[in-house]
C-alpha cells in the first residue's frame, strides 16, 4: 500500500513544472476556442417598450407629458454571441415608476429582461430615464362642427346635422395642449346618401396653425358630453338630413334710399342671374323659383351707375333662412351686383356691337372696337312712352370714312331714334386701326352688318 503510495506522488511531482505549464496553456487554448466560436459581443435593441407606472400619484388634477422623445429607449446588451441570438426586444422590459421622479422631473428607468442568461451588470439603457413635464389638468368646452366627405345621390344636398351628444363638448387634458386647441369637428362620410340617416365618425381637433392633432395627442385628451358622460374612443354620432336641390332660382337684389334729385334705378343686374340652393321642400316652394334679397345695397344720392360690394349669399341664406335654405355645396356664394342709374324721364338701352352698321372700314387695317361688346344709349321720352322703345328701335351707324390711319381714334356713333324720342348725349366707340397681320387675329371686330 506505502508502495503505491509512494508511485504515485513520484508521478505527480516529476516535472512538476512542465505540468503546471501544461496545465496553463490547455486553460488558454479552451479560452481561445470559446472566443472565437462564441465570443462575446455588444448589441443594441430598439423600440424596446416603456411601461409607466404609477401614473397617478402626482393627483387627479396633475398630468404629465413625455419631454424629448425620452419614452424611445434602446437597450445595450453585452453577452456572448449565443446569448445575444436568442434575445428580441420584446424580451426587454423598461420601467418607469413615477413614484422615483427627481427634482429635475427625471424617472430614472429599471430594465427587466426574460433571459435569465443576463444580470444587470450586462445592459444599460439609453437614455437612462424619462423626462417629463407636469402640467395642471384644464377642462373646456367647445363647440363641433360636422364636416362631411363625398357627395350624397344627385338631386340632393346636405342639410342640417345634429350631433347625438349635443353640439358642445367637454375636453380636458394638460393646460400647454389645451392652449392651442383651435377647432373641434368631427368627420363623416355621406357618399352616396339617399335618406337621413345617423351616422359616426371621430372627432377631430385642430391646432391654432391649422394642423390636426396626432393620435399620440388625442390620447392624451379625455372627451365627455355636457352633462358629463364619457364620450367612448373620440367617436360622435351625427343626425344627416338630406334636402333637395333646385336649380336655376333667380336672385333679385332690392335697394334702399333716394337717389339724387332728377335720378332714379333703371336696372340692378346680377351675377350670376341664377343659383342652385338647397332647401326643405316647403321653404322651396314659398320661393317659386324666386329669391328676394330686400333692401341690400344703398343708392342715397346715387346718380351714376356702380358697382357694388360682393354679398355673400351663404351668410345671407344663414343668417335669414336659418336652417331651412343654403346655396348647394360647392357651388360659388358670391354675388356681384351692378346698379344702373338714370334721368328720370331717360332710359338706357344696350345695343351689342352685331347690330351696329360699320361704313368705310378700312380693308388693309385690322381694328379693335372698345367696348369690345355692346354700347348704352340713352334716350328721352319727347312725346311718347319709354316703355315702348327698345333695343329693336334704335339704328346704329359707325362711318369709318374720315378713319383711314393706323392709331387710336374716338368716333361718334350716329344714333337713329323713333319719332317722339331724342338722344341725351354722344355715344363714341374708340377705333384702334393697326397693319393688318396676315392671318386674322382674334381680336379683329366683323359687324354683322358691315358696309
Amino acid at each position: 500500500m506505502r508502495k503505491i503510495s509512494t508511485r504515485i506522488k513520484r508521478i505527480l511531482t516529476s516535472n512538476l513544472g512542465l505540468k503546471i505549464v501544461s496545465v496553463l496553456v490547455a486553460c488558454m487554448m479552451w479560452i481561445f476556442v470559446v472566443n472565437v466560436d462564441d465570443p462575446e459581443k455588444v448589441q443594441s435593441f430598439s423600440d424596446v417598450k416603456v411601461e409607466i407606472r404609477n401614473s397617478d400619484c402626482f393627483g387627479v388634477d396633475k398630468t404629465f407629458s413625455v419631454q424629448e422623445d425620452t419614452d424611445k429607449v434602446k437597450v445595450w446588451v453585452k453577452a456572448r454571441e449565443s446569448v445575444l441570438n436568442k434575445l428580441q426586444s420584446k424580451d426587454f422590459k423598461v420601467v418607469a415608476d413615477m413614484r422615483n421622479v427627481t427634482l429635475g422631473n427625471a424617472v430614472p428607468y429599471t430594465l427587466e429582461c426574460t433571459s435569465s442568461a443576463l444580470t444587470k451588470a450586462n445592459w444599460e439603457c439609453e437614455p437612462a430615464s424619462l423626462k417629463i413635464k407636469i402640467e395642471n389638468v384644464v377642462q373646456e368646452s367647445f363647440g363641433v362642427e360636422v364636416d362631411t366627405t363625398g357627395e350624397p345621390v344627385d338631386g340632393y344636398d346636405i342639410g342640417t346635422s345634429t350631433i347625438k351628444e349635443g353640439d358642445t363638448i367637454n375636453i380636458a387634458g394638460a393646460e400647454s395642449l389645451m392652449n392651442i386647441i383651435h377647432r373641434v369637428s368631427m368627420s363623416v362620410s355621406v357618399n352616396g346618401l339617399s335618406s337621413d340617416k345617423t351616422v359616426k365618425g371621430n372627432i377631430v381637433v385642430t391646432d391654432k396653425n391649422g394642423t390636426d392633432f396626432t393620435q399620440s395627442q388625442l390620447d392624451k385628451l379625455v372627451f365627455t358630453t355636457s352633462s358629463g358622460d364619457l364620450i367612448k374612443d373620440g367617436v360622435l354620432s351625427a343626425k344627416i338630413q338630406l334636402w333637395k336641390v333646385e336649380q336655376n332660382v333667380k336672385v333679385n337684389i332690392g335697394t334702399y334710399g333716394d337717389p339724387a334729385p332728377g335720378y332714379c334705378v333703371s336696372e340692378v343686374k346680377v351675377t350670376p342671374e341664377n343659383i342652385s340652393i338647397a332647401g326643405d321642400e316647403e321653404t322651396l316652394a314659398e320661393l317659386n323659383g324666386e329669391l328676394s334679397l330686400t333692401d341690400m345695397i344703398s343708392v342715397e344720392g346715387v346718380s351714376e351707375s356702380f358697382t357694388s360690394d360682393t354679398i355673400n349669399l351663404a351668410d345671407y341664406l344663414k343668417e335669414n333662412y336659418k336652417d331651412k335654405l343654403k346655396v348647394k355645396s360647392g357651388t360659388a356664394s358670391t354675388l356681384s351686383v351692378r346698379v344702373i342709374m338714370e334721368k328720370m324721364g331717360t332710359k338706357k338701352i344696350d345695343i351689342p356691337l352685331s347690330a351696329i352698321t360699320i361704313k368705310g372700314r378700312p380693308t388693309d387695317l385690322d381694328m379693335v372696337l372698345t367696348p369690345a361688346d355692346k354700347i348704352t344709349v340713352e334716350v328721352a321720352a319727347v312725346d311718347g312712352s319709354l316703355d315702348n322703345i327698345d333695343q329693336n328701335d334704335v339704328k346704329a351707324v359707325l362711318d369709318l370714312t374720315s378713319y383711314q390711319k393706323e392709331g387710336r381714334h374716338e368716333v361718334p356713333v350716329q344714333i337713329t331714334l323713333p319719332d317722339g324720342y331724342e338722344l341725351t348725349s354722344e355715344v363714341k366707340i374708340v377705333v384702334n386701326l393697326t397693319k393688318k397681320q396676315k392671318t386674322s387675329g382674334s381680336n379683329t371686330v366683323i359687324s354683322a352688318a358691315e358696309e
